[in-house]
């Protein structure tokens, strides 16, 4: 019978003697045969067991990617508590006053790492009465609380069920076709969805699991892909903004020892999302890896959000398909990337302000039900029946999606209507702009840019090459230093938080 719950998943797979994960990427780095993983995670259960933690019980966590971290979140799922996964910062709050919010919110009396008022801080004990099988659970029960990443506002809770939580990690394997022996990098934050969902989903897979602390990826990446090397497979997830860090990396290793042409052959899976896919980024990235052996077609554009567990929808990358729109964007904006149908067990339609369908090809909002979305926020909305509004605008081609951005991210100037996203595309095209956001306020918009190491920004001429492309003029374009853009935990532009200093006259540093 089919495991009901991730705890049920992650267990069937203990007897695997040849399956690893593994903790870091350097010579000290750390590994575990998955019996040996399940041991270690039946007697952190039963750690916090003793410490009085029950099955039910919300217990605040923030969680790393070390051993202890990820052990922390396996072992109290296994218990049958409720992880809360709590965001290690969030612009425009006090890190404290946040966390009490959340321990309110949820009712959570324990916190792993985390002190607060009313909190009682547990920790990772491996106790000698292990809980040797998963707490018994229904599939609709929640698995864990994840919240929104909090680039619109305050982050919301989204109670992700068994359920919801099984049936996206079997799409996901499925899309990249992993098998058991294959490997996995988990290279981004577990406090993100896009790292922990994947990380679920390789231990549920018998992936041989490679978890490396984000920053250390950045600051040495050629040690996580030499060590994958000669892998049947290898599954990853790289967002935008990763795909162009290792473009420069790995161009950086070609230009002083010559390319390695069997590096990057065995990689099967890139997932790329969470932020807008740019084009330049993906022909810059191929253009690196090329000589290292990275075949095109494993890139897979994807669509995903917290509420629908992770991934929506799904594109591989090939010669022959739309890869990315033949039409530009709003103003000759780059046409936005293929993202694919929806994923197994997922219904996706477009509508207008009323609700009615759009035709092909017309924009409109995004809508999904099925297996893999959460029951609302208040937990109680059946997403397999009821629509969920995603709030996110984008038109389908062939069954296909092309994402324009978010609704709140569409600004009209005059009668003119053109996307934040299409304008940050367009300003990044520009000389010596390392990063910038465009930020939606009062009638009209302004651009913040940072410029590269070195370099200064010609801010009229970006202001000029706006109105040209787009028809539209921003009320400004600022160039802010280097950590100016305010960014949540996961990455992405903290737009709520900078347009409400831009409109208090609070100056970017």
């Amino acid at each position: 019978m089919a495991p009901g719950t991730l705890p049920e998943a992650i267990a069937s797979q203990a007897y695997r003697q040849d399956a690893t994960v593994t903790f870091g990427t350097s010579p000290r780095r750390d590994t575990l045969h998955y019996p040996l993983l399940a041991e270690r995670i039946a007697a952190a259960a039963g750690g916090f067991a003793a410490q009085g933690v029950r099955p039910g019980d919300r217990v605040l966590l923030r969680i790393s990617s070390s051993r202890e971290g990820v052990l922390a979140l396996l072992g109290l799922m296994h218990l049958g508590a409720v992880p809360v996964s709590v965001k290690p910062r969030v612009p425009g709050t006090i890190t404290g006053q946040y966390t009490a919010l959340v321990a309110r919110q949820q009712g959570a009396r324990h916190a792993y790492r985390i002190s607060g008022p009313g909190l009682r801080e547990i920790t990772l004990i491996e106790d000698a009465r292990p809980v040797r099988e998963p707490a018994e659970a229904d599939p609709e029960d929640i698995a864990f609380v994840q919240y929104s990443s909090g680039s619109t506002g305050m982050p919301r809770p989204i109670p992700l069920s068994h359920r919801a939580l099984v049936g996206n990690t079997e799409a996901i394997r499925a899309v990249a076709g992993m098998r058991p022996g294959h490997s996995g990098l988990i290279a981004l934050p577990l406090h993100h969805d896009m790292g922990l969902v994947g990380l679920l989903s390789g231990l549920a897979g018998a992936l041989n699991v490679v978890v490396e602390e984000p920053g250390t990826f950045l600051r040495r990446p050629m040690a996580a892909l030499r060590l994958l090397r000669d892998a049947p497979a290898v599954h990853s997830a790289l967002p935008d903004f990763m795909l162009r860090y290792l473009a420069a990396r790995i161009g950086e290793a070609a230009r002083a020892d010559g390319p390695d042409p069997g590096l990057l052959r065995r990689w099967h899976t890139v997932f790329s999302g969470a932020e807008p896919i740019r084009r330049d980024s993906v022909r810059d990235f191929l253009a690196a890896t090329g000589p290292w052996g990275f075949p095109p077609s494993a890139l897979v554009f994807c669509y995903g959000l917290a509420e629908a567990g992770l991934m929506a929808t799904s594109h591989r990358y090939t010669d022959e398909a739309p890869n990315f729109a033949e039409e530009s964007g709003t103003g000759g904006a780059p046409g936005a990337a293929c993202l694919g149908p929806p994923v197994p067990g997922l219904d996706l339609e477009i509508v207008d302000e009323h609700g009615a369908r759009r035709p092909e090809g017309e924009l409109g909002t995004v809508r999904l039900r099925g297996r893999t979305l959460f029951n609302g926020y208040d937990g109680a909305t059946d997403h397999r029946v009821q629509w969920f509004d995603t709030g996110d605008l984008g038109r389908l081609r062939a069954g296909r999606l092309y994402l324009h951005g978010r609704r709140g991210d569409r600004v009209s100037v005059n009668g003119v209507n053109v996307f934040v996203v299409d304008i940050e595309h367009r300003v990044l095209a520009e000389p010596g702009v390392a990063e910038c956001v465009a930020l939606a306020h009062e009638d009209g918009f302004t651009v913040l840019v940072v410029p590269e190491r070195t370099a200064t920004v010609d801010t009229g001429a970006v202001a000029a090459g706006i109105a040209a492309d787009f028809g539209v003029a921003p009320r400004a374009v600022l160039q802010v230093k280097r950590g100016g853009i305010a960014r949540t935990a996961s990455g992405k532009p903290a737009r709520t938080h900078m347009t409400a200093q831009l409109e208090k006259g609070i100056p970017f540093t």
